[in-house]
């Protein structure tokens, strides 16, 4: 068509040149023979008339042939938005229907629905409109029992007397049945393989002592059950040993599963065959991974993650995110020493190899994490290495450390106060770093916690040892990881490493104390998370003269403090029956205010009827702190992860950036209010998962 456009303008083109030729050549004949004038006249009017008559010809033909195409393209457009299986509508710049084809009427399954927004018609949030003319896109829509393609895009629009453009958009909309296509993707989805690791927690501790009928017995039982419950959503079971099993399942038994809460935890610890410790079983589920590979990798990983956050509990990863459930039972400590013993050793080994070692808690460090470090720090001094404290910015403990040490007048040693030597900062450890230092990590394992990010990236050899339950984004690149959520404290977990480390190693008085401190904050004054183990450490650094009653002095607090813990509890408040919260505004961000948040969150749940805790401090630059607490009935340490925090089952907490009271008070009464109904519902169980 464009071709036959192209040489209709040229011939009209040439037509006039020729003629122009004509002229000149007439004019110059005329000239030169006057007589030939009138022929000349006469023959140029010839040629005019014919050519304008061609001419005007082809313009009526053309004009014919681009009525005809105009024509062509009006029926195939009007076709289409009869015909095509594409239901369209066109919305105005007030939202409102102007047009629709039938199908898009057919589709929507609804009558009179001109002049109705998008969200009237179609199952789109209440201000679909504004969200959908910002940008183009699409999204699959389901109406009744089809699913739909729904391509949206904005349009500019124009008054008709406007002269200038209205900057408002209206917005155009195109559905394509894809009810086959969809579910056939559900079917793959739901029939996707997911595979499980079961692990039987605390084998030896609930075998130990039971005779071999009873061993016997109470491994049929746990086999039988979990061989019902694999068959029960149509999985396959395969042992690999007395300990492990793997299981398969399709991905929509794992969101049954899911949505039961993996009641399988709980029946396994009402297993009773001559036993009297539960057993505990803890589960990795993994459904993403593009190969068998990945994908029994990715359960080994969930797996981990459920024996790192303490055991007696599932962790699923599913699409690409990581899910948690049960873990809410107290961690049994573990009787044996065997991983202790190898991890001092370990750690022995990679001290020697390093020229300089720098020990680092958490931000804000706490009387536990200053005692670890101290302990590891000895370690290090003992085989004659550089050795470096590394101290965050807001260190009140340290400075009240300093004061204690100085009021009660105590002399020191020489190999005691060689600890004040070698704390430094952050930037003087950043100048000392080598290829071949090491960083020893203690009381916590993420990096958002660290005393020093800098530090954390400039050294790649790392240690962490840490009580805390294993948290989803846990430091990387590690030597060695030595988590133990049995233990009360990392000093604890520290005094037992002192032991073996070096048969020869004394414990100083002062070492003692710092460690005795940290053991003693976390526990509350050995009433909340002891085992036989705390015990045995505390008595262990009784004997090397840690002092009780300095001790109490470091945990002393002065009367602003006090006035200001009684003025936040007194103000206080219960939601609902079990949750207390008290809000702390305006605080600054120090050490003291954290200090003063778990306080009061510790004195909350000792009244009568308060089974959680929380204290709330929005802080002067914008940030929000949580301390939660429970009495054990119920885990904050759940509540807490889904705001992106973490701890124990009765201690917790997190940090948020950006956040106010009142943008979480719902959410957190929320989550307490599910976990202390599903305390509840479970109350009848001998072993309740709550």
């Amino acid at each position: 068509m464009f071709n036959r456009f192209n040489r209709n303008i040229n011939s009209k083109v040439d037509t006039n040149i020729y003629l122009l030729i004509i002229v000149l050549l007439s004019v110059i004949v005329c000239y030169l023979q006057p007589k030939l004038i009138l022929p000349a006249l006469f023959i140029f009017g010839v040629i005019y008339y014919f050519s304008r008559r061609n001419i005007i010809n082809k313009e009526i033909f053309f004009s014919s042939y681009l009525d005809n195409i105009i024509r062509n393209i009006e029926r195939t457009n009007h076709f289409a938005v009869r015909k095509l299986d594409v239901g369209m509508a066109v919305f105005s710049k007030d939202g409102k229907l102007q047009w629709k084809n039938a199908l898009f009427a057919q589709w929507v399954g609804k009558k009179n629905i001109d002049g109705l927004k998008p969200e009237e018609i179609l199952p789109l949030p209440a201000n679909a409109f504004e969200l959908l003319s910002v940008h183009d896109g699409e999204q699959t829509l389901q109406i009744e029992d089809r699913y739909y393609n729904m391509k949206y895009y904005s349009v500019q629009t124009q008054e008709r007397h406007s002269k200038r453009a209205d900057t408002a958009s209206g917005l155009m909309l195109y559905l394509t049945d894809v009810t086959d296509y969809e579910l056939l993707r559900q079917k793959y989805y739901n029939d996707r393989l997911c595979l499980a690791y079961v692990r039987f927690d605390n084998y030896e501790e609930v075998m130990r002592g039971l005779s071999e009928t009873n061993i016997a017995n109470l491994n049929g039982e746990i086999n039988e059950l979990l061989t019902k419950w694999a068959a029960s959503h149509q999985g396959f079971i395969c042992r690999m040993n007395k300990e492990s099993s793997l299981l398969g399942f399709s991905q929509s038994a794992v969101l049954n599963m899911m949505d039961d809460k993996f009641m399988i935890l709980d029946r396994v610890r009402e297993i009773r065959s001559g036993n009297k410790i539960p057993p505990t079983v803890s589960i990795g589920v993994a459904c993403d991974g593009v190969t068998l590979e990945e994908l029994i990798g990715n359960a080994n990983k969930s797996l981990y993650l459920a024996l790192g956050r303490g055991g007696d509990q599932a962790v699923v990863l599913k699409d690409k995110n990581t899910q948690f459930f049960g873990g809410t039972s107290s961690v049994g400590a573990k009787s044996t020493r065997v991983r202790a013993r190898i991890v001092a050793q370990t750690i022995h080994e990679q001290m020697q190899q390093a020229d300089k070692i720098f020990v680092m808690g958490h931000m804000n460090e706490d009387y536990d994490a200053i005692g670890a470090t101290i302990g590891m720090a000895k370690l290090s001094l003992s085989l004659g290495k550089t050795t470096y404290i590394v101290q965050s910015e807001h260190n009140a403990y340290y400075r009240r450390i300093a004061e204690v040490l100085d009021n009660e007048n105590i002399i020191l040693s020489d190999n005691e106060t060689k600890y004040l030597d070698i704390v430094v900062s952050e930037q003087e450890a950043l100048a000392n770093v080598t290829n071949k230092s090491l960083l020893v990590i203690v009381d916590h394992h993420r990096a958002v916690l660290s005393a020093s990010k800098k530090l954390l990236e400039a050294v790649h050899n790392r240690i962490i040892v840490d009580h805390h339950r294993r948290a989803e984004d846990i430091i990387g690149d590690t030597v060695l990881l030595y988590l133990e959520p049995s233990s009360s404290s990392t000093s604890e977990l520290v005094t037992e490493l002192i032991g073996y480390f070096d048969d020869r190693l004394d414990i100083t008085p002062a070492e003692a104390t710092a460690l005795y401190a940290g053991i003693v904050l976390d526990t509350k004054y050995f009433n909340v998370q002891t085992g036989e183990r705390t015990f045995e450490a505390a008595a262990l650094l009784r004997r090397s003269g840690a002092n009780p009653n300095l001790v109490r002095q470091l945990f002393k607090d002065d009367m602003q403090l006090v006035q200001q813990r009684a003025k936040l509890i007194a103000g206080a408040k219960m939601p609902v029956a079990g949750l207390s919260i008290a809000v702390m505004y305006n605080a600054p961000n120090t050490t003291m205010s954290s200090v003063l948040a778990a306080q009061t969150a510790d004195t909350l749940i000792t009244i009568d009827g308060v089974a959680v805790g929380m204290a709330i401090v929005e802080y002067k630059d914008g940030s929000l702190g949580i301390s939660a607490r429970s009495d054990g009935s119920v885990n904050v340490q759940v509540i807490m992860e889904e705001l992106g925090g973490g701890g124990h089952q009765t201690v917790a907490g997190v940090q948020l950036a950006g956040k106010r009271a009142r943008d979480v008070e719902a959410q957190l009464i929320a989550l307490t209010e599910k976990q202390l109904e599903e305390c509840k519902t479970n109350e009848s169980n001998s072993v309740a998962r709550c």
